[in-house]
């Protein structure tokens, strides 16, 4: 049988990545823009700091899998509103006291850039109320250049109608802050432990397929660590992509239970491993909190692996 090299890696859905590794919401999202928010006001008119929550509760391992109406539904009847105003405290209680994202700091200054700076340093993720706006809050994600420069930081901005890659130099800095922690699934996360395998049937099987003239199928092993001290659940897809980064199909998927700092063994089949004889495929691991057998950035959380490998085709591991 033909020996088969090919790239395979563990990471999001590329073609709809983001910069800033988290899942993003649209407030204007015709799926929840017309929901009542607070007493007097909507999603879609007032609902920034709710699609902000929305996000960082989908990247927060210990939180069930979260958008902004179901998050809306949630707060009404758990006090998560005074009026129409968001109370900060309260989202993190979703999953339970003392579990998930939990508010950490807060500043009322303007552009304090050494509040920011130093929140992201530690790990948190802070919603900020940008400046040239009446009130608008924006997700800051991650720091990339100088402290003092509202350029150096990546957001994700509820208040597109479309993703669109912005830092806060679009609005010239910020008015005020709140910090959240939490057990993120980010590039962290996630370590592939061992070597992939692509396992073909054996070669005295593969005659069968070829007299009917069928697909020749294969099996698929992954090994994963859990880097957190907090379980990790959730759907691990296999994906097949052309040369453009853009998925295929879904190949087959697995939902999982990932123990604190525990591994587990995933095996994947594959009906049809021919088209990875073509150099420009690769299979890809997709990580979601939930299963679509079309994932996109809106749903999922982008996870920058490092554990990325080329490996041939193997015909001994059983």
């Amino acid at each position: 049988m033909k020996k088969i090299t090919f790239t395979i890696s563990f990471m999001l859905l590329a073609l709809y990545m983001n910069a800033t590794g988290f899942s993003w919401f649209s407030q204007t999202d015709s799926r929840w823009k017309s929901e009542q928010l607070g007493r007097s006001t909507s999603i879609g008119r007032s609902g920034c700091v709710l699609s902000c929550l929305s996000m960082l509760l989908n990247a927060e391992a210990s939180n069930p899998y979260i958008t902004p109406d179901k998050l809306n539904q949630w707060l009404k009847t758990n006090g998560g509103y005074s009026g129409n105003n968001m109370r900060w405290q309260i989202p993190g209680r979703i999953d339970g006291e003392g579990l998930g994202i939990e508010l950490q700091a807060q500043s009322y200054r303007y552009n304090d850039w050494d509040f920011l700076s130093s929140q992201l340093e530690q790990g948190n993720k802070v919603i900020v109320k940008v400046a040239g706006r009446r009130s608008h809050w924006v997700l800051v994600v991650k720091q990339d250049g100088p402290a003092d420069k509202a350029s150096s930081y990546l957001v994700n901005d509820p208040g597109m109608s479309e993703y669109e890659s912005r830092t806060l130099a679009y609005w010239g800095g910020f008015r005020s802050a709140r910090s959240y922690s939490g057990n993120w699934l980010n590039e962290q996360a996630f370590n592939l432990s061992s070597e992939i395998y692509v396992v073909p049937i054996p070669e005295e099987e593969s005659f069968i397929y070829d007299i009917y003239d069928l697909p020749a199928p294969a099996d698929v092993f992954v090994s994963l660590q859990n880097n957190l001290d907090v379980e990790i659940q959730g759907f691990f897809i296999l994906g097949l992509f052309n040369a453009e980064n853009e998925l295929m199909y879904t190949v087959d998927y697995q939902y999982a239970e990932l123990e604190p700092a525990g591994e587990i063994d995933l095996l994947f089949e594959m009906l049809d491993f021919s088209p990875l004889e073509e150099e420009s495929t690769t299979l890809k691991i997709i990580y979601s909190k939930y299963f679509s057998a079309m994932p996109s950035r809106f749903d999922t959380i982008d996870l920058d692996h490092s554990g990325l490998r080329n490996l041939t085709i193997s015909k001994d591991k059983r």
